[in-house]
């Protein structure tokens, strides 16, 4: 990002914190939905521990969550490099499985797992896994017909042409399904903490609804984003490292 842009940002962050600012601490209206930005800074220095505990139960649901969505994806594209005919038997499934709003399963993994960590990475997983998946399989459909037949009259064996030919030439594909995939993981997290929690960002989010307590919910929405951001970063840097070549 240039210094001129970075500028331009930090001007319009600065002009949307005081413009709240100013309307949180003079409308009573606003106050009440959105907190000001002094009343949120009061309430985290405060609340910090039980806040930051919260955070990083949500991250690690999120993040365990969006690892194994991201191992099971492949899983199944290795077994599918080995027997193609299963990709066209298992991609209908999966497209017609998002007919079901994903969101709803919530309710069953805290019947089956309890309202512990299991039942939150499940629904993490479940919510993250499909982008992965289907960006995999297109940029396998995208890789050049004349690489297959390459590798088909080198006869090539099926653990050099993963290695070297599909897992690279499918990156763009598969680093654009993680970015979707990196954010919709906390909304699953969190999703899934509404339904039942001990602590998380979910759970706070549940309570400031029913208390009406604009500065937990605040609060509550920019750690959300705080963690969406992280973990987006942390795709951005894994794509630095193995993606420079296409970028």
């Amino acid at each position: 990002m240039s210094m001129k842009k970075f500028l331009k940002y930090t001007i319009l962050i600065f002009a949307v914190i005081v413009i709240w600012q100013y309307f949180g601490a003079t409308n009573s209206i606003v106050r009440l939905y959105i907190s000001s930005p002094s009343l949120i800074i009061d309430y985290f220095s405060v609340n910090y521990l039980g806040l930051l505990e919260a955070t990083m139960t949500t991250f690690t649901e999120a993040f365990l969550g969006l690892i194994l969505a991201t191992l099971l994806s492949f899983t199944i594209m290795i077994i599918c490099f080995y027997r193609p005919k299963f990709l066209e038997f298992i991609l209908p499934i999966m497209v017609t499985s998002q007919v079901i709003p994903i969101i709803v399963l919530a309710p069953f993994f805290i019947i089956l797992f309890g309202i512990g960590l299991t039942s939150k990475i499940a629904m993490a997983m479940v919510i993250s896994f499909f982008p992965i998946f289907v960006n995999f399989v297109q940029g396998y459909k995208a890789i050049p017909k004349n690489i297959h037949e390459l590798m088909s009259i080198y006869k090539a064996p099926i653990l050099f042409r993963i290695k070297h030919a599909y897992f690279p030439l499918a990156m763009p594909s598969i680093m654009a399904g993680l970015k979707i995939s990196a954010t919709l993981a906390v909304i699953g997290a969190i999703v899934a903490e509404f339904t039942g929690a001990k602590i998380g960002i979910g759970k706070n989010l549940f309570v400031s609804s029913i208390r009406l307590d604009p500065d937990l919910m605040m609060t509550s929405l920019i750690l959300a984003s705080l963690i969406g951001l992280i973990m987006f970063g942390i795709v951005r840097l894994l794509e630095e490292q193995y993606g420079s070549w296409y970028q």
